[in-house]
């Protein structure tokens, strides 16, 4: 096959790819009725492995994910989430956790990945341990370090519905929570550092089909160069 027919085939398949992905985004709910159906385990595995590879300031990681499976649990985040039912019915049930200064957690083992890979070698790894450290002291100093952390852990909770989506599988997000009694629930109030729900997922094989509740204009909510007082 010739260069050209190579590159055609190509440009083809993004084009239908990116159809089928933009299809995606636009047809994507919000769910709040699901199938009870469990999710199989290999297939939950693997969309949390989608999950955690989404990126995070200096690729600290500073997020995690918690699974909530105990019966007695899940009633703990229900009364924490102001009972709302998904809660309960969704199969698979997820906390988006922001882990300020977590990155002192996880730096070594970050390093050793890169300096594995032959990307750092020690003296750029020390390099970069002081950088990070005195950025995330602006931070800390700043008062931005929950801040910083709830936007790594909004992102991957932004993958988690694309590839939920991706599987046919449907997704509620909530952020409708008193936190303090949801971090209690999961043992997220003992923890050594101040961390974080940023929020809720639901997710399961759809119960219905929700109406699209429109949008506003591109114009209404994208500006150039200014936001408009």
């Amino acid at each position: 096959m010739s260069e050209r027919a190579n590159h055609s085939e190509s440009t083809t398949t993004d084009a239908a790819f990116r159809d089928r992905f933009a299809a995606m985004l636009r047809n994507r709910r919000s769910h709040r009725d699901f199938l009870p159906d469990a999710l199989p385990e290999d297939e939950v595995r693997e969309f949390l492995d989608l999950v955690m590879t989404s990126p995070s300031a200096f690729n600290m990681q500073d997020r995690a994910v918690v699974r909530i499976e105990d019966p007695d649990v899940r009633a703990a985040v229900h009364a924490a989430a102001r009972k709302q039912r998904q809660v309960l019915e969704a199969p698979l049930l997820l906390a988006f956790i922001a882990e300020p200064d977590g990155w002192e957690d996880t730096f070594d083992e970050v390093a050793s990945q890169y300096l594995a890979s032959g990307r750092w070698d020690d003296s750029f790894a020390a390099e970069k341990r002081d950088r990070i450290a005195g950025f995330q002291k602006q931070r800390r100093d700043l008062g931005r370090s929950r801040e910083y952390a709830l936007r790594d852990a909004t992102i991957a909770a932004s993958f988690a519905m694309l590839a939920a989506e991706a599987r046919g599988w449907a997704t509620s997000p909530m952020t409708g929570f008193d936190e303090e009694a949801l971090k209690a629930a999961i043992g997220a109030d003992d923890s050594a550092r101040d961390v974080s729900v940023a929020l809720l997922l639901a997710v399961g094989r759809p119960a219905g089909a929700p109406k699209d509740p429109g949008r506003l204009p591109l114009e209404r909510r994208v500006y150039v160069d200014e936001y408009p007082l």
